[in-house]
Order: C-alpha cells, then structure tokens, then sequence
C-alpha cells in the first residue's frame, strides 16, 4: 500500500470531520439534561469573542458569591473553551467533577478541551472515565479514537470506531477513521473495505480512498 507518513492525517481529510463537532454545546441545554448525560447537547455557532469575554465575566460575578454554581462553571468553561484558553476551562471542569465526580457529561467535555489543547493521554482518560459511566456514547468512541489516532495508537483506535459501527452502520466517518487506523496497522484489505464504504456513505471520503488505496 502507498504509505504516508503517520502526522500527515492530521492535516488530511480524515480528522476533519471530527473536529469539525468539537463546537462547544450550550450550557443551559446540558444544564437541563444533566439527569441524562448521555446526551450531547447540540454544537452552537461561534458567536464574537467579546461574547465569551462577556459570559466568563458574568460567570465569576456570580461564582463570587455562589463558588459551586454549576451553571456558571459551565458557561465559564465553555466560554474559555471557545477563547482556547484550554488550561483554565479545564479548571473548571475540575471543579465540576468535584461536585458530580459521576458525571460523564463532565469528563466528555474535559476530554474534548484536553483534546484541543493537544494533551492527549488526559483526553484519552477523560472519554474512557466518561464511557465507564455512558458505554455506548458515540461522541466519546468517537475522540477516544481520534485522541488515540493523534497519539499514533492505530491498532488502540480500531475498537473505538468499530463500537460506533455496530451502533450505527451507515457512520461514515467511523468507517473512514477505521480504514486510516487498519491502513497504519498494515491490514490493507481490511482498509480499503471500509474506505470503500466511507466513500459510498459519504462521497467526500473518496479522497482518502485514494490515498490509502494499495498501488497496483
């Protein structure tokens, strides 16, 4: 097979789709499922940075008086996510999981953020302490896996994808990301089976296909 040096996914198509969902989620919506943290609230559309300036502000005025205001950390958090300042969202989703230390929703959003901010191994840790409490939440198979392909651990990141597949048959994305990790595993057969089904799922996918297809 035509091989490509491993970091060269990371600028490729093949991350693209996932990180293209790392938008942060609405804290008042996670707010409201928050006996349910299975769920994921929807991704927001990225509002002006003097909006997230504005909402952290908010939030400490409120944390003055009322530390443990977990609304407030939650808009803080996110707000900081949103700004990149990754260090002290995570802060506060430390502070978070000291008052819910059973909250998957928590440590999803702690992985997400550590995933940003490229620290891998936490980020790892966070989706596999959160899928302990959620086991078959797809967003965190899903960053577990592109943590652990980030890492250069393909054979790790199969199982991840493979999860997502036998939830939901027609993910593309996860057919996509398998195809990569079994192509750097050296099963080539097995790559492009699922590439071949990334690109009949969702054409964009044929781009990786070619590039991983063996050379004949």
């Amino acid at each position: 097979m035509k091989r490509y040096y491993a970091l060269l996914i990371f600028s490729s198509l093949s991350l693209a789709p996932a990180y293209a969902q790392l938008a942060a989620p609405n804290a008042a919506n996670l707010i409201a499922v928050n006996s349910n943290p299975a769920v994921v609230a929807a991704p927001v559309k990225h509002l002006p940075n003097s909006e997230y300036k504005a909402r952290i502000k908010a939030a400490d005025a409120t944390l003055k008086t009322s530390p443990k205001d977990v609304e407030a950390l939650l808009s803080r958090a996110q707000a900081r996510v949103e700004l990149k300042d990754f260090e002290e969202a995570v802060a506060d989703y430390n502070v978070l999981l000291r008052l819910q230390p059973a909250n998957a929703e928590w440590y999803y959003l702690r992985g997400t953020a550590n995933l940003r901010a490229e620290k891998l191994q936490p980020a790892i840790a966070d989706f596999s302490k959160a899928l302990k409490y959620d086991p078959k939440n797809k967003n965190c198979l899903l960053y577990r896996g592109v943590a652990k392909m980030k890492a250069l651990n393909f054979k790790a990141a199969i199982p991840d994808f493979a999860a997502i597949i036998e939830q939901e048959p027609d993910n593309a994305d996860a057919y996509e990301y398998r195809g990569v990790c079994y192509s750097h595993a050296g099963q080539d057969a097995r790559a492009v089976q699922d590439l071949e089904k990334a690109a009949e799922l969702n054409p964009a996918a044929a781009k990786t296909l070619k590039r991983y297809r063996p050379s004949k």
